[in-house]
C-alpha cells in the first residue's frame, strides 16, 4: 500500500493492486481513496504531484524496479519527500531502484537498522529522496 499527501487539499491516496478496501464503505466521509496504480502508465498519475510519498516492500523481483522510480519521480515536486521502506531479498532489483533513484532525484539516502524503529530486522532499510 502506498499513502500520497497532498497538503493543500489534504488528500490520501491509496494505491494497490487489490480491489479498494473503501468499497464496502459507504458511510466514509473521508477524502481517501483508493485506485490501482501501475507503473510506467502515466494514465494511472491522475492526481500529484504529492509533497509525501511512502511506500512499503514495494521493490521485488517481479516487478519493473526502473519503472518504479520513474512513476515515484514522475509523481513528485521539488519539494516531494519520498520514503520507501525495502527489505534485501535479491539484490539486482535493489540494486536497479536504488542506481535509478540517485539518477533521478538530487538527493538519495539509503539508511539501515534504524536505530529508533520498532523493526528489529537487520535486512530492512529506508530509502529517502528527494529534489
Amino acid at each position: 500500500v502506498t499513502l500520497n499527501f497532498k497538503q493543500q487539499q489534504q488528500q490520501i491516496s491509496l494505491t494497490n493492486e487489490q480491489q479498494s478496501i473503501f468499497q464496502n464503505d459507504t458511510n466514509s466521509k473521508s477524502n481517501a481513496t483508493a485506485q490501482t496504480l501501475r507503473w510506467g502508465v502515466k494514465e494511472d498519475y491522475t492526481d500529484g504531484p504529492y509533497d509525501v510519498i511512502f511506500g512499503a516492500d514495494v521493490v521485488t523481483s517481479l516487478y519493473d524496479p526502473i519503472a518504479l522510480a520513474h512513476t515515484l519521480y514522475d509523481l513528485s515536486h521539488e519539494n516531494t519527500k519520498v520514503y520507501v521502506s525495502v527489505k534485501a531479498r535479491l539484490s539486482e532489483p535493489h540494486e536497479l531502484f536504488e542506481g535509478e533513484m540517485k539518477r533521478l532525484f538530487e538527493k538519495v539516502e539509503i539508511i539501515w537498522n534504524v536505530e529508533e524503529s520498532r523493526n528489529r530486522n537487520p535486512d530492512t532499510a529506508i530509502i529517502v529522496a528527494e529534489g
